[in-house]
């Protein structure tokens, strides 16, 4: 009998997003089946029932994916997930809460390539701005930047809200962010001036630095947005900027180019849960190794 590649969607959330469906269809899933508002605890019968089901060889051909926008929980699903397995019942697991992970690896890989590229140096010497960085993305790529040995600042217009992401970093990935307040332009632009990567990960229709604060900027820098709906978060990059200069000195990575990189992470991996030999188990720092290989060209 052929068995049926399905991957289960779960998240806490109070709906599955298409995107993640879309996506593992593509990559060659036969079924994605999605559990949305699905608490932690609940994960591990979810998973039993999985295994269960389709027998000890049988398993294998199941995979779970953890969606979500709380990050916490997520972690937490994914943990308990790992838990509930044990030999010989395996199946292949993925997070990727709303997206953050792949995404954020996506542009700290392409940031990091062209400060390389521009002569800024390794990313472990940098200093990373995250501005508006207290969503998803924000805090992996603050995350991922930090475990790289970068100095990061992350940034919110209110203090509490920068602290608060700079805790859960610490907590969910054992890594050291500084956190600032920011509520107004030039508040920005001042750390703008001294970081090396400023990184805007803000919200949809967040306008977080003007073409005349760009402008003010002393290079060599790179600045990148990530957010694909206009208004631009810093006004001036377009979508598929890939290294273009919008002031002396002053490169950009737009969200159609580092968009793209996502894609590639996103739909790699989820073909690693349908293919790897083992049963694998994709977090964070996955992401963030695929980024590299896929820019190096491996």
């Amino acid at each position: 009998m052929e068995r049926k590649r399905l991957l289960y969607i779960v998240a806490s959330d109070p709906r599955v997003s298409p995107f993640d469906v879309n996506m593992a269809y593509d990559a060659g899933f036969d079924a994605v089946i999605p559990y949305a508002g699905v608490p932690a605890a609940a994960v591990t019968g979810l998973v039993q029932d999985i295994i269960f089901s389709r027998g000890p060889k049988g398993a294998r051909f199941s995979a779970l994916f953890v969606a979500g926008s709380d990050l916490t929980a997520a972690e937490e699903m994914f943990s308990r997930a790992r838990a509930a397995l044990f030999p010989p019942f395996q199946i292949g697991l993925m997070i990727d809460p709303r997206g953050g992970y792949t995404t954020a690896a996506a542009l700290l890989a392409k940031a990091s390539a062209l400060a390389l590229a521009r002569g800024l140096g390794d990313i472990s010497r940098l200093r990373v701005l995250v501005a508006g960085g207290t969503g998803g993305v924000g805090r992996a790529a603050a995350a991922m930047a930090a475990r790289d040995g970068a100095r990061v600042t992350l940034t919110s217009r209110r203090a509490e809200s920068a602290a608060a992401a700079a805790r859960e970093i610490a907590a969910l990935y054992q890594a050291g962010v500084e956190p600032e307040a920011a509520p107004s332009e030039p508040d920005l632009t001042r750390l703008a001036q001294e970081a090396d990567l400023v990184l805007a990960t803000g919200a949809v229709g967040a306008r977080l630095l003007s073409a005349a604060s760009v402008q003010a900027l002393r290079g060599p820098k790179i600045v990148a947005d990530v957010n694909a709906v206009p208004p631009a978060g810093i006004e001036g990059i377009k979508p598929q900027d890939d290294g273009a200069e919008l002031a002396p000195g002053i490169h950009a990575l737009g969200p159609l180019a580092i968009g793209s990189l996502k894609l590639q992470i996103e739909s790699s991996l989820l073909k690693d849960l349908l293919a790897a030999e083992g049963p694998p188990a994709i977090d964070i720092r996955a992401a963030r190794v695929r980024a590299g290989e896929l820019l190096a060209g491996r």
